[in-house]
C-alpha cells in the first residue's frame, strides 16, 4: 500500500471510528434505557397481579378461619348432615372462592361459591375431590387451584391429633381461570397475564390463546410468539411446586420501541455515517497528496543511495550554493521547510557514505568470519576455557587488537583470575588481579566500562600497553568477569565506539560463559551431596554396579564398607544441627583424606556412608575399617569452632560460626563410628545383596555395642526375617 493510501486511510479511521464509536455508545444507552423501562413495566404489573392475588388468598384464609369456628359446621359434620354442612356453606354468601366440606375419608361433602371456573377451551382438570385431597398425588391440575385448609376436630376428643377425633376438613380456594386472572390485571395496564402448566396454557387474559397453543419454557425475561402476535414476556413460577410446576407469564405487545431497534432511526444513522465515510475519504485524498508528492520525491532520492550511488550524477536541476555540485530534483530545490532540508542532508549523507564504503567492505568479510565462528563454539561446547579462549579471539580480531585477556571473578568474588590471553606470551601478566585495584579490577567493581590511554604508567597489575580498553561480563547486572583489550594495530587509542560495541559482544558473550558454568555446576550437583561435598547416593548406585560388573568380569575382589555415627542424634541436641551438620563435613573430609583415589566415598543417607574399595579384599577392608574407627575415635571433631571444609555452603573453607549457647566443650566433639564390611564375591555377586550383607553388618555392630568393626556372614537372612541377632563374626582389630 502506498504512503497516500495511508494517508487517506488513516485520516479516513481517525475521523469516522471515533463517530462511530460515539453513536455505537448512544444506541446501546438508548437499548440499555429501552430494556430497563420494559423491565419496569412488567415488573410493575406483576407487583399488581401479586397484590390482588396476595389479597385474594387472604380472603380464602378468613374464610377458613371463619368455618373452622362456626359451631353449626362442627354439629353437621359430628352428625353427618350434608344438607346442614350445606346451609353452613351457602351462609358464607362468597361468589370468587371455591368452599369445600370434606369427611374425615377426603369425600366431598358440600361445595359453595365458584364452582364452575373458566379455564381455557380445551383444558381438563381433575374432580374436586383430588383437587382439595390433603396430597396432590401427581394430580396435574393441582396449581389450578391455590387454597387454604383447615382440619375440624371434635371437641373434647383426646388425643386431639388421632384420626379418630377428626370430623373433616374445610377448604377455601381461587381458580386461577381466565375470570381470576383478569381481576389481577386490572392494575396492571396493557399487561396480560397467563398461567402455564409446563408448556401448556390453562388461562389468560388473551383471547386468542386455547389449550393447544405452547408457550416458550424456562424463566426470565425475552421475547416470543403468543396467540400469533409477538410479545414482550417475564416469565416465574407461581408459588407451589407440588405436581407439575406452574409459571405466570406477565407479556405485553412488542413494538419497535419494546423490540429496542427502530429501523427509521437505523437508517438514518447508518446513512449520516456513510455521508461522513465519504467526506473523510475525500478529504484525506487531498492531504495525502500535498503530503506524499514531495516525499516520493525523496523517497526516489534515498532510493539512489540504497544502491550504493553515493557519488554519481543523476538527472535534474544543479545545485550550487554549500552543496557543490549535487544534482537534485527542481521540486526539492525549491522545498522550504524541513522536507527542503531533509532532502539537502541526503544528499551531504550520501557523500559520507561513500568514503566508508570501502573500509566496510574490507572488514565484513573478516568480522563475518570471526563471528561465525564464535557463534558456532557458543551454540556447541561446554568446554570452558576453549569457550574462554575463542571468545578472547574473537573480541581481539573485530577490534582490530594486539592482545587481550579474559578474567573470571573467584567464588568469593575478592579477585580476578586471568582465564585466558592472546598475545601476552612476552609481557608476563598478573595471573590474579584483587578487586578494585587497576583497570580491570575497578572495572569488576564498578561494572562499567573503562578506557585508559597509558595504563602502563598506572603501577596497577595490567600488563604494558600504550592503550587498553576493559569492559565488564554482565549477565542480569551481575559482573561474571573483565574483557581487555591492549594496543589497536594502527596505533590509535580506543575510542568509545570500540568500548560500546565490545560492551555488546561482552553482553553475548557472558551468557555463554554462564550457561557453561552452569551445566558444569548441574552436572556437579547431579552427582554430589550438597552438604558434605562426598558423592551422593545416586552416584554411588550407578559407581557400585559399575565396580561388581568389573569386578566379576575380571575376576577381581571388592570390600564395600557402611559407616555409621554413633549417638549422633545426641550431637544435634547438645550442641545443635549446625554443629551437627559440621560433623558430617568434617568425617567427610577425614575419610576422603585417608583413601584412595579410585575409592568412592558417598554419602548414603543422614549419618550413614558408604566406602568402594576396589581390588581389595576382606582383609584390607578391615584395615582400612579399623582406620577410619581408630581415627574417628582418638581425633575429636570440631576443635577449632568449625570445621573449615569447603563446600557449597562454605566455597573458601572459612571455619563456621560458633554458637556460644550450644558450642562445643573445650577439645571439640568426641564420636565414634560404626562399620560394616562385606566383600565381593565372598559374601555377595550381586550389588543389592552385597550393600545388604554390609548393612546387616552395620546392624550387627550396633548391637554389639557400637565403636567397632563388624564383617558379614557368608548367608544373612533378610531384615524383615531376622529373629534376634545377625549371623556373622565380629572382628573388631585392636
Amino acid at each position: 500500500m502506498s504512503l497516500r493510501a495511508r494517508l487517506t486511510l488513516y485520516f479516513v479511521i481517525i475521523v469516522v471510528l471515533p463517530v462511530t464509536a460515539v453513536t455505537a455508545y448512544g444506541w446501546q444507552a438508548v437499548a440499555r434505557s429501552t430494556q430497563r423501562q420494559i423491565r419496569s413495566e412488567l415488573q410493575l404489573a406483576r407487583n399488581s397481579a401479586a397484590v390482588a392475588f396476595d389479597a385474594r388468598l387472604e380472603r380464602a384464609h378468613g374464610a377458613v378461619a371463619t368455618l373452622a369456628r362456626d359451631p353449626g359446621l362442627l354439629q353437621a359434620l359430628a352428625a353427618g348432615d350434608r344438607r346442614g354442612v350445606q346451609a353452613v356453606l351457602r351462609r358464607q354468601r362468597v361468589s370468587d372462592l371455591l368452599l369445600a366440606v370434606t369427611d374425615a375419608d377426603g369425600r366431598v361433602l358440600a361445595r359453595a361459591g365458584n364452582t364452575t371456573p373458566g379455564f381455557l377451551p380445551g383444558v381438563g382438570r381433575a374432580p374436586l375431590g383430588m383437587l382439595v385431597a390433603a396430597e396432590p398425588n401427581g394430580v396435574r391440575s393441582w396449581p389450578m387451584l391455590q387454597r387454604h385448609s383447615a382440619d375440624l376436630r371434635q371437641r373434647g376428643c383426646v388425643p386431639a391429633t388421632s384420626r379418630r377425633c377428626l370430623l373433616g376438613t374445610v377448604t377455601a380456594g381461587i381458580w386461577m381461570d381466565s375470570q381470576e386472572l383478569q381481576s389481577m390485571a386490572r392494575g396492571a395496564l396493557d399487561a396480560d397475564l397467563t398461567l402455564a402448566v409446563g408448556d401448556a396454557p390453562v388461562a389468560s387474559t388473551i383471547g386468542r390463546l386455547t389449550a393447544t397453543d405452547r408457550v416458550p419454557a424456562g424463566t426470565g425475561l425475552r421475547r416470543g410468539r403468543l396467540a400469533g402476535r409477538q410479545v414482550v414476556m417475564s416469565t416465574e413460577p407461581l408459588g407451589s411446586d407440588v405436581g407439575e410446576q406452574a409459571r405466570l407469564l406477565v407479556s405485553i405487545p412488542a413494538t419497535p420501541t419494546t423490540a429496542g431497534v427502530d429501523s427509521r432511526l437505523l437508517a438514518i444513522v447508518l446513512l449520516g455515517l456513510v455521508v461522513v465515510c465519504l467526506v473523510a475519504t475525500l478529504l484525506g485524498s487531498v492531504l495525502a497528496r500535498l503530503v506524499s508528492r514531495p516525499l516520493g520525491e525523496l523517497a526516489a532520492q534515498a532510493r539512489a543511495i540504497a544502491r550504493g550511488d553515493f557519488a554519481s550524477p543523476r538527472s535534474g536541476a544543479r545545485s550550487g550554493g554549500e552543496l557543490g555540485d549535487l544534482d537534485l530534483p527542481p521540486s526539492i530545490l525549491q522545498a522550504r521547510g524541513e522536507l527542503g532540508e531533509l532532502a539537502r542532508a541526503f544528499e551531504r549523507m550520501r557523500v559520507e557514505l561513500g568514503e566508508y564504503l570501502s573500509a566496510l567492505r574490507s572488514s565484513r568479510d573478516e568480522l563475518a568470519r570471526s563471528m561465525n565462528r564464535l557463534g558456532e563454539t557458543l551454540s556447541s561446547t561446554h568446554d570452558l576455557p576453549k569457550l574462554l579462549a575463542v571468545v578472547l579471539e574473537a573480541a581481539v580480531q573485530a577490534r582490530r587488537a594486539r592482545a587481550g585477556s579474559l578474567l573470571l571473578l573467584t567464588p568469593d568474588r575478592t579477585a580476578l583470575v586471568r582465564e585466558a590471553t592472546f598475545g601476552l606470551h612476552q609481557r608476563e601478566p598478573a595471573e590474579r588481579i584483587p578487586v578494585g585495584q587497576g583497570v580491570a579490577g575497578t572495572v569488576a567493581a564498578t561494572g562499567r566500562a573503562m578506557i585508559l590511554a597509558s595504563p602502563a604508567g598506572n603501577g596497577g597489575p595490567e600488563p604494558a600497553a600504550t592503550s587498553q580498553v576493559s569492559v565488564p561480563l554482565l549477565v542480569q547486572g551481575r559482573v561474571l568477569g573483565v574483557l581487555s583489550l591492549y594496543d589497536r594495530e594502527d596505533g590509535e587509542p580506543f575510542t568509545l565506539g570500540d568500548a560500546e560495541g565490545l560492551t555488546a559482544f561482552a553482553v553475548q558473550a557472558a551468557v555463554a560463559i554462564e550457561n557453561v558454568q552452569l551445566h558444569a555446576e548441574a552436572e556437579r550437583l547431579s552427582v554430589t551431596d550438597p552438604l558434605t561435598g562426598a558423592w551422593n547416593y545416586r552416584y554411588f548406585k550407578r559407581r557400585f554396579e559399575q565396580e561388581i560388573e568389573r569386578s566379576r568380569r575380571f575376576g577381581r575382589v571388592l570390600a564395600l564398607l557402611m559407616l555409621d555415627i554413633d549417638h549422633f542424634k545426641s550431637v544435634n541436641d547438645r550442641f545443635g544441627h549446625q554443629r551437627g551438620d559440621e560433623v558430617l563435613v568434617e568425617l567427610a573430609r577425614r575419610v576422603t583424606g585417608s583413601v584412595r583415589d579410585i575409592d568412592t566415598f558417598a554419602r548414603y543417607g543422614g549419618e550413614e556412608f558408604v566406602l568402594i574399595l576396589p581390588e581389595t579384599n576382606l582383609e584390607g577392608g578391615l584395615a582400612v575399617a579399623e582406620k577410619l574407627r581408630v581415627a574417628t575415635h582418638r581425633t575429636p571433631f570440631c576443635e577449632n569452632g568449625g570445621s573449615g571444609q569447603r563446600g557449597p555452603g562454605n566455597p573458601e573453607g572459612v571455619p563456621r560460626s560458633v554458637d556460644p549457647q550450644k558450642g562445643p566443650p573445650e577439645g571439640g566433639v568426641r564420636l565414634t563410628v560404626s562399620i560394616g564390611v562385606a566383600c565381593f564375591p565372598e559374601h555377595a555377586t550381586a550389588p543389592e545383596e552385597l550393600l545388604r550383607a554390609a548393612d546387616e553388618a552395620l546392624y550387627e555392630a550396633k548391637l554389639q555395642g557400637r565403636d567397632r568393626v563388624v564383617t558379614a556372614g557368608p548367608r544373612l537372612l533378610p531384615l524383615t526375617a531376622r529373629p534376634g541377632q545377625v549371623k556373622g563374626r565380629a572382628a573388631r582389630v585392636e
